[in-house]
């Protein structure tokens, strides 16, 4: 399926967006997703939250520093 990642159009064999991350070894623990409008905190259940085709991915990391 295609998801727009990062305002890109990618190709995804992922059915969540828990495994959408891991495809692209991105932490979800360490990061803030917004998917479709919804915006996930680090550590959300990112498991239980399916993927539409379509459907606009931004990823925002937490880094940390001063």
């Amino acid at each position: 399926m295609k998801v727009i990642f990062q305002n890109s159009e990618v190709e995804t064999a992922a059915s969540t967006l828990a495994a959408f991350l891991s495809e692209r070894q991105i932490d979800g623990a360490r990061a803030i997703v917004e998917y479709a409008g919804e915006v996930y905190p680090p550590g959300a259940d990112l498991a239980a939250v399916e993927l539409r085709p379509g459907a606009p991915i931004e990823v925002f990391k937490i880094m940390a520093g001063g």
